[in-house]
């Protein structure tokens, strides 16, 4: 039994990881692009805090000797700041200023640790006067991972979104095959109809027109299979019957009439024969492949199946050509020339004469087998091309049926013509090889 991976789960897997992976490497660059950018943004706080301080009091025209008013109400809140002259000395500090000096050596932004706690720090001087703001690393940092939690909540629930998304459409998309599956498993088997398509699914053509064509194999041959039982029905039910009954009455009569049965017997016994003959060509004929090795010229094939007619009464006449190679599989040239030749030596009389032609006519290359025998009427030569008909001359009905048969399946032409003379002309055309 083969197990095979669903194609959905494959999709859902390839699809999920993929977008699992853009995610992760997106969370990635966002996270870090999202920390700099807010460490951006609080240090610019910070900054502008300072400016706002040192404009205040730039404003208030106090001057380094004065002490000034304690900046409490900051702009921003969970900021400390102090201010302090060029030569050290603090004039003012916000309440929740750490203990220590603030104010860095040189402007700009720097970290020190006072209280046992790290401070980011900014320091601005104007005229005599340093004016530092400061705010502790610890509530920066977690500022920073909430802002990092929220961001990896947005992108967790835009991934599961985005997979579910992944899963409807695929689920969608596989309609067309889940469609198909079903018709494939509920179906009797020997339903061959045509599968049908859902709309939107070209790329499922070509398999379902492949799909078609097998079932559309599938049903000939089903066809024929029922033919080839009915056929066998048919052929063999009559010669056995015929056997049992004369083998019964030999058993139960001596002397001449004894033989008597036993020749019809034997009579009986090799018609069987003939039919078993002719049901097992008509199967080989049903199975030949479509890509068989190429024909060769039509004089070697007739020279090759008269072969197989040793010690035959009819003279058998084999004129010259039949260069011409017939586009069409050995296997089923030879079986309908040797029907043919069969049907002709088997309707000759005992002197008479079987003559093979060839000509090229009509862009195909002809072979023809007359005969001298009693020919076949005009109202009934389109039944003799039927399977399992014969007429009372002791044919099995199957010779000309299955010529009739090859010559369609190879694009072959065949002519039946009674001629003027007595007996049956038949003709078998095919288009010659390498012709399109």
């Amino acid at each position: 039994m083969i197990h095979a991976r669903s194609l959905r789960a494959r999709l859902l897997w390839a699809l999920g990881l993929g977008l699992s992976l853009l995610w992760l490497l997106l969370a990635i660059w966002l996270h870090g692009e999202t920390r700099d950018r807010l460490s951006d943004m609080l240090d610019h706080r910070l900054a502008a805090s300072a400016r706002m301080v040192a404009s205040l009091i730039t404003a208030s025209g106090a001057t380094p000797n004065q002490a000034v008013d304690s900046p409490d109400d900051m702009p921003f809140q969970g900021i400390a700041c102090e201010v302090s002259v060029l030569r050290g000395e603090i004039l003012a500090r916000s309440a929740g200023a750490p203990l220590g000096e603030l104010v860095l050596p040189q402007d700009g932004f720097g970290e020190r640790r006072l209280d046992g706690e790290a401070w980011r720090i900014y320091t601005i001087t104007e005229g005599d006067l340093r004016v530092a703001s400061a705010e502790r690393v610890s509530g920066r940092t977690r500022f920073l991972h909430r802002m990092a939690v929220m961001l990896m909540v947005t992108l967790v629930a835009g991934l599961l979104a985005s997979l579910a998304l992944v899963w409807w459409a695929v689920g969608r998309a596989l309609r067309p095959v889940s469609s198909l599956r079903k018709q494939l498993t509920t179906r009797d088997l020997e339903d061959t109809r045509p599968l049908t398509l859902a709309p939107g699914a070209g790329e499922l053509a070509p398999m379902v027109a492949s799909l078609n064509h097998w079932l559309a194999q599938s049903g000939r041959a089903l066809t024929r299979e029922r033919e080839l039982t009915d056929n066998l029905a048919h052929e063999l039910r009559t010669p056995l019957a015929a056997i049992r009954t004369q083998l019964q009455v030999a058993r139960i009569t001596s002397g001449e009439q004894a033989e008597r049965a036993l020749a019809a017997a034997e009579q009986a016994t090799v018609r069987l024969g003939g039919s078993l003959e002719q049901l097992l060509a008509l199967a080989r004929e049903d199975r030949v492949p479509g890509e068989a090795p190429p024909c060769p010229p039509l004089a070697e094939v007739a020279a090759s199946v008269l072969e197989e007619f040793p010690g035959q009464d009819p003279r058998r006449e084999l004129t010259e050509g039949g260069q011409s190679a017939p586009l069409a599989p050995e296997g089923l040239v030879r079986i309908a020339v040797r029907n043919v030749l069969d049907n002709a030596l088997r309707h000759s009389p005992r002197l008479g004469v079987v003559s093979i032609g060839f000509e090229e006519k009509d862009g195909l290359c002809w072979l023809t087998v007359a005969d001298q025998g009693p020919g076949i009427p005009e109202a009934r030569q389109r039944r003799v091309l039927d399977r399992g008909w014969h007429g009372h001359d002791g044919g099995h009905g199957l010779g000309l049926a299955i010529v009739a048969n090859i010559m369609a399946r190879t694009g072959g032409r065949l002519r039946l013509e009674n001629r003027p003379s007595g007996g049956l002309l038949v003709s078998l055309g095919w288009p010659p090889a390498g012709s399109d």
